[in-house]
């Protein structure tokens, strides 16, 4: 492992450490086989992170000739019942989407709406859409993830609630697919691995530089990230693609920040110290990529 990796390690670590909430994350460098991490086995939830894999697992489909970018979908009034996430719950019922609206939506404003007809496009070609998800994500290597429904009702969940019910995954789970994405960004026979086309893994990088709700890059000036966000009642993460001002992909980046109090002795809220951990993290890749 080279020096500026250890040194990467060490800054995170620390800073981890600093907070009184766990983080579990890792840092995968694309396209050498090294890893850092802490604690990224533990089962933790996806919340809308899972969204990464559902998106790549919808343009299997499209690369399969089973699905098209162009298809539409019409959003219906039943659709936006307890929905909390994105824009499509505030207009009308019958808007028609494509499939690559709904697709850049689920992952820029982290539409439920839109999560939903991506879901439906799926089961328009697959009887169980949740399967064909999960066997993708299995496919991948992801073998710690399971989707479990399409649209979480997250706004019935109380602070204590159990993971039982709810999508589960891992920072080590994420960081992988994630490296594979950026491999796919470069590389035909990469992109073949995810069952993709180059041309779509670059759709699904920009899809993630779109992020309304940007924390890993934030504040970075030397650096970007394509990156997903994940919001609970008690928890907050961030998974992403570090890319150069270039647009090579650097490294793939999964943190889970778990058991978030409500308040830090500070008087800080335990949120807004989540929210600046994913900063520092962002900025500490940024750092590290100085020395590559």
């Amino acid at each position: 492992m080279e020096r500026s990796l250890q040194q990467l390690d060490t800054e995170v670590t620390r800073r981890a450490a600093d907070q009184p909430f766990a983080l579990s994350w890792e840092i995968r460098p694309v396209g050498t086989g090294e890893v850092i991490g802490c604690d990224s086995t533990r089962a933790v939830a996806s919340f809308s992170t899972r969204k990464v894999s559902v998106l790549l697992a919808c343009l299997a489909l499209v690369e399969a000739g089973e699905l098209r970018l162009e298809d539409h979908s019409v959003i219906t009034e039943e659709m936006k019942d307890g929905v909390q996430a994105g824009i499509m719950r505030n207009l009308s019922a019958g808007i028609s989407l494509s499939l690559r609206d709904s697709l850049v939506q689920m992952m820029s404003t982290s539409d439920n709406i839109c999560t939903q007809l991506v879901f439906a496009a799926i089961g328009s070609v697959r009887p169980d859409p949740l399967q064909w998800v999960n066997d993708y994500c299995a496919w991948m290597g992801l073998h710690a993830t399971l989707h479990r429904e399409i649209f979480p009702r997250t706004g019935e969940l109380t602070w204590s609630h159990s993971l039982d019910t709810l999508t589960t995954t891992t920072a080590r789970d994420q960081s992988r697919l994630l490296e594979k994405l950026g491999r796919g960004c470069v590389d035909e026979a990469a992109a073949a691995d995810l069952m993709l086309s180059r041309g779509l893994c670059e759709f699904a990088r920009d899809a993630m530089l779109g992020l309304f709700t940007p924390a890993l890059g934030v504040s970075c000036t030397e650096i970007r990230f394509a990156e997903k966000n994940g919001r609970g009642l008690r928890s907050l993460s961030q998974v992403g693609l570090a890319l150069s001002s270039s647009g090579e992909p650097l490294a793939a980046v999964a943190a889970y920040a778990e058991n978030i109090p409500i308040e830090l002795p500070s008087g800080v809220p335990g949120r807004v110290a989540a929210f600046d951990l994913f900063a520092e993290l962002g900025l500490a890749v940024q750092e590290w990529s100085r020395g590559r």
